[in-house]
Formats: C-alpha cells, structure tokens, sequence
C-alpha cells in the first residue's frame, strides 16, 4: 500500500486528520468515529490510529459500570502507552444538582478514589486535568446538602489523592518524563495550607511548567450578594500568591489564573508584587478585576510574555458597601476618591467610592512594557473561557470593560454600556449614572488599536526572521 511507504511521521499526520475535536471549554469529547473506522482498514492504520484515539482518556463515573470504561483501557499495556492526557470528573454530573454525589453513590465516590491512583501506570502521560463540581460548600455554610454540593474535605481528598498518583508515577521509574501540565477546574477558593505546604505538595508542583487553575466559590441559594460576605472570599487571593503561586515561579511557562466572579480588588485584594516568573510566555487571565493604578504592574513585570490574553477582565469605576465592611475585609481604598454620602442616591452607613482607571493606560502601558509580546486577548462574554484554546479568542473593545461594585458586580448593558449604580433603575436610562465606557471610548479605542498594530508589526518580524 503507497500509504505505507510515506515517512511514519507523514503517516500519523495525515491519519490525526480523522480526529474531529470537541471543544474543551465546553467540557466536549473528541469525535473519534472516523479514525476508529480508519482502525479496520489494516494493522498499519490500526497501529497509527491508536496512538489518537486513545492519546485523551477520562475518569469519568457512569450509573451503569460505574469506571468500568477506565479500567478496560487502564488494563490494556497499548493504550497506556498511548496516553498522553488524562480528564478525571470528581462528581458524576456538574451543574445538575440532582447528580452531585449523594449518599446513594457514596460506593462510586469510593471507586473514584481506588481509581485516581491508576494514574502512576501511565508511562506517557503528559497533562492531567481535575474538574471539581462548580458547587462547593464553604466553612460559613449554614445547611450544606451533601446532594447539592461538594464539601472540602471531599475535595481535599480528591486532591491528595491526584498528587499522590503523580509522585508514585515519579518514583516507579527513574528517569521517567514527569507530568508537566497540570488543570484544575473548580477549586474551591478554600485554603488548605496543610496540602500546599506539604512535601506531597512540592514534590509534584517541582515538576509542573504548565498550571490552569478556575476558581469557584461557595453555592449559595440566597444570591449572589451574600456570597460576597464568605470568609473565603476574603482570604483565598492572598493564600494563592504565596502558596500555589511564589513557589512556583521559577519555572512557569503557562499561567491560567480564571475565577466564576470578579476578583482582585473586593472583598479580597490580589497584591501580585514581588512574583517574578522569568520563564513564563503565556498568561490567562479571567475575571480580573482591576480596581487601583499599579494593580496590573505584576503582569507587566514578567518581560518574557509571548501571550497574554484578558478575558472578562474588567476596571471598577464605582465600589459602594457598607463602612464595616472597610475593617472587615481589608478593603484597599488607595486610588480611590471618596464621594460624599448621598451621591447616586446612596444614603446610610455607606461609604462610596470612585476609581478613574482607564483601559487607555492599560492598553499603552503593555505595548510599551511587554516587548517581547506577539499574541493578546481581550475577549468579554458571560463567563471566563476555560480551559483556554489558543487564537479562539477574539479581540474587541466591549462596552462591558467597566463595571461597578455593591456588594456584587454588575455588568454593563451591552448596548449602551449603561451601569447600575446606587438607586439607578435597570431599564432606566435616564435613571442610570453612570456610563465609563462611554466617556473613556476615543481613548481606550486609541490605545487598543495602537497595541493591536503593534503586535502585528511583531508577528511579522518575526515570521520574517523565521525565513
């Protein structure tokens, strides 16, 4: 057969072809029934095929053999060889909260756990990503509903036992190639500061030069608002700059660092200062909110940025919340002008502030001090992509790019860019104050313009350099 006479290399080139891939961020398997017919063709094919079809594997719980379907590739030395990837789901439904683990399926949650640990017979395998449920209980959890959520020391569990998993796989064989890319989708904004701190810890975490982390914080039923008062979410940010982050540093090379909802500024405050990855090319950003002048000043000191993508990332122009809240939560208020009580309507033991950060000075400032940059993102949609696929992204110069804080965030009207703040009306314009896109649109157009011809200006140079 002439396809057999082609370089091997050419051969499963052309063979990968037959691979339709899923969307990742929509948690969506790769279409695998072409190159599985391509398998019957001939033992060539078959051989050619099989390092595809089994090159992403999932641990995934199903009612009905519960992880029958890992077992039998696990049990298999030719598919083990062949993977690449490993997908493990903690909880057998996501956001259906009928389908969290309950105590009807407290044996699959045992079979998970068993099952993890076959992780240390992939030879191959190269990433590994953990997804958590999106709902998680909080130590402040009035009534959690083991049917609705996924407790912390149910999650811990789970992640001591993917880390055990990698370090047995590091220790069967010397000079074994670690696990490198490590994703984890829903970690719970809880700090465990016995795991991170832990030799277990770091001697995985030595190895990773490619972290993804999404963030989630406590189900709460009641709303939104009150989640804004959870212990967690006052203390997790500074936990992960010293205890997942820092240690890190040395040798990142891609950083995902993506929240359900706005972080960064309030409740809890990200002080990125003092972090220095000199390896790091690529960084991912998810509803970042940039709330003071030097907030960004710890991205734009990683000089070896090659990829930098802002996605749902905004600017707070208007923060309003209780004054206790200011002891409370540590509330960072430099850069901030004081209003005085009853503007917007506001009136009570309140304290209002305004921020006059502008996307024009972000925009210069990361052409001008990030050389060394050839790909950027600045994408705005209802939720943070994740994981993030390289050019899915587009670039535009949303009207959403502010927004305001009262106890939670609120968007900006798509059309208008129109925010709710104070006792604005929503549907209301001629009740609605406060309009930042509007008044900040020549500016930031310019400097986001500026920095996307400049990027291209790079691309090119550096394609030609490559000739």
């Amino acid at each position: 057969m002439w396809f057999a006479n082609l370089p091997r290399e050419i051969s499963s080139l052309v063979i990968s072809l037959l691979v339709e891939r899923g969307d990742p961020s929509l948690d969506q398997r790769d279409n695998l029934q072409y190159i599985c017919n391509a398998r019957l063709v001939c033992r060539f094919w078959d051989t050619l095929a099989k390092a595809y079809v089994f090159e992403n594997v999932r641990l995934v719980y199903d009612p009905e053999g519960e992880y029958q379907s890992w077992n039998g590739m696990l049990d298999s030395e030719v598919v083990r060889q062949a993977i690449r990837r490993a997908y493990i789901r903690s909880a057998p439904a996501d956001d259906d909260p009928q389908g969290i683990w309950d105590s009807y399926t407290e044996c699959g949650y045992n079979g998970l756990i068993s099952d993890i640990d076959r992780i240390a017979e992939l030879d191959c395998i190269k990433a590994l990503h953990l997804r958590f449920s999106r709902h998680c209980a909080g130590v402040e959890t009035d009534d959690p509903r083991d049917e609705v959520v996924e407790d912390i020391p149910r999650r811990q569990e789970i992640l001591e036992s993917v880390f055990k998993a990698i370090q047995r796989r590091s220790s069967n064989i010397i000079g074994i190639r670690p696990i490198h890319s490590l994703t984890i989708e829903n970690l719970q904004n809880a700090p465990l500061p016995e795991f991170t701190t832990s030799e277990l810890f770091r001697s995985v975490m030595k190895d990773i030069d490619a972290l993804h982390l999404m963030v989630a914080e406590e189900y709460d039923e009641a709303g939104p608002d009150w989640d804004t008062y959870r212990i967690e979410r006052q203390v997790f940010e500074p936990y992960l700059h010293h205890q997942w982050l820092a240690p890190l540093s040395d040798h990142l090379v891609c950083l995902t660092l993506s929240f359900q909802v706005g972080w960064g500024t309030i409740p809890g405050y990200f002080d990125g200062s003092g972090l220095h990855f000199p390896r790091l090319k690529t960084l991912n950003l998810g509803n970042f909110v940039i709330g003071h002048h030097n907030q960004l000043d710890w991205v734009l000191a990683q000089s070896s940025l090659r990829s930098l993508c802002l996605d749902r990332c905004s600017i707070v122009s208007h923060i309003t919340t209780h004054r206790d809240n200011l002891r409370d939560w540590h509330v960072q208020t430099h850069d901030w002008h004081e209003y005085p009580l009853g503007s917007f309507g506001i009136d009570g033991p309140y304290v209002i502030y305004g921020f006059s950060g502008t996307w024009e000075t972000i925009f210069d400032n990361i052409c001008t001090r990030l050389p060394r940059l050839t790909d950027f993102c600045y994408h705005y949609d209802h939720d943070p992509v994740f994981p993030v696929c390289p050019g899915a992204l587009s670039v535009s110069l949303t009207k959403k790019r502010y927004t305001t804080f009262d106890d939670s965030w609120h968007d900006a009207d798509e059309g208008s860019g129109l925010l709710d703040f104070g006792d604005s009306e929503w549907g209301y314009p001629d009740k609605r104050y406060v309009n930042r896109s509007a008044e900040t649109e020549i500016g930031d157009g310019r400097a986001l313009d500026a920095l996307l011809q400049e990027i291209r200006q790079r691309q090119q140079q550096q394609t030609l350099m490559l000739d």
